[in-house]
């Protein structure tokens, strides 16, 4: 299987000798393809002197998590790659990540996309897979956990599994599927690309797959900025309304009003709330209603697929700041909502 890499750069001069550095010494055969967003902090100069061996792409503007990782997607796929592995700036493969990764590929030929365990540099879990709740909050899975106690909660015994979606952050994706199902949706620019890839992964009759034995280490920053906020809650917003039915999303009215409450609350708490109130704005907008019609015409292109299929592997909790009183009380409600609505969501 002929492999390739692509490693989206934007301000990354703090991180990119971690990424590529560990491309090159546990992959060194592999076209590593790096696509910098137009980094004001010159981190394009940098590569380019001390990585001449990459395939640098130089962007004319930040075009976003989505379009940056599609233009080195199209040169890897244009060159030959039947597979690539994403990774982000901020992330290192470690020995045998790729190689298992490929071998996971290769011998289950239904599966579009597999990931590796994703650490925190202490050891602990980033990420077994991700997590998205019915109302469209997306969460990694096991993060904070020992990995020990994470895979055996989630997955028990299985060295390796089907999560409900792929993380972005190092994942390998095959090409036959991507061309089938397409690359990311650059409309979303940054976050909820990996879910919204996912799902149409799974509208093309593909799998998803992670394996225990393959580990890649993020050295994640979890502050937020607002633009990044504001990118977070439009996004879940836009897979949501346009990958569901209207008769679903009627169904998930009230509880989805329960969410706007709480996701105000946080907003006025953690000092986000005009990142918020912009989201709204965005959604009232034309931009926003030609984005969804285009997409539902986009989604009819697919076979038939039903509402409950996609949601039957959706979470009805969230472990974001899930030790606050008021996110114990929604997730005890959001659980008893969805036992008494997902019955009756038939179609």
């Amino acid at each position: 299987m002929k492999l390739a890499i692509v490693i989206i750069t934007y301000n990354a001069k703090k991180w990119f000798n971690l990424s590529i550095g560990s491309c090159l010494k546990y992959a060194p055969s592999v076209p590593l393809y790096v696509v910098d967003n137009n980094s004001p902090d010159n981190t394009a100069s940098l590569i380019e002197n001390e990585y001449p061996t990459v395939y640098l792409i130089k962007s004319a503007n930040n075009t976003g998590f989505a379009a940056g990782n599609n233009i080195g997607l199209k040169q890897a796929l244009s060159a030959g790659a039947e597979a690539v592995l994403l990774l982000n700036q901020d992330a290192e493969i470690t020995i045998g990540t790729l190689d298992n990764l490929q071998a996971y590929l290769e011998t289950n030929p239904k599966v579009a996309a597999v990931q590796p365990v994703i650490l925190l540099p202490d050891g602990t879990v980033n990420s077994i897979g991700n997590s998205f709740h019915y109302l469209g909050f997306a969460e990694a899975m096991g993060n904070g956990l020992s990995l020990a106690k994470a895979w055996s909660e989630i997955y028990g015994q299985a060295e390796s599994a089907e999560p409900p979606y792929i993380s972005g952050a190092a994942v390998l994706l095959r090409s036959a599927a991507l061309r089938q199902a397409g690359l990311f949706d650059e409309d979303l620019f940054m976050y909820h690309e990996d879910l919204e890839l996912s799902l149409r992964f799974r509208l093309s009759g593909w799998h998803l797959g992670i394996i225990k034995n393959s580990l890649a280490i993020h050295h994640y920053q979890p502050e937020r900025s607002k633009r990044q906020i504001y990118f977070m809650e439009r996004n879940r917003y836009l897979v949501w309304l346009s990958y569901f039915k209207p008769a679903t999303l009627v169904c998930l009215f009230l509880p989805a009003v329960m969410a706007e409450f709480v996701m105000l609350l946080t907003a006025l708490i953690n000092g986000w709330l005009g990142a918020k109130l912009r989201t709204w704005n965005y959604l009232l907008s034309p931009s926003a209603r030609d984005y969804l019609l285009q997409k539902k015409r986009q989604l009819k292109t697919f076979k038939p697929y039903r509402d409950r299929t996609l949601l039957r592997v959706a979470s009805s909790r969230l472990s974001w700041q899930g030790d606050i009183w008021y996110m114990q009380i929604f997730n005890l409600v959001s659980r008893l909502a969805w036992r008494l609505i997902f019955p009756f969501v038939r179609w």
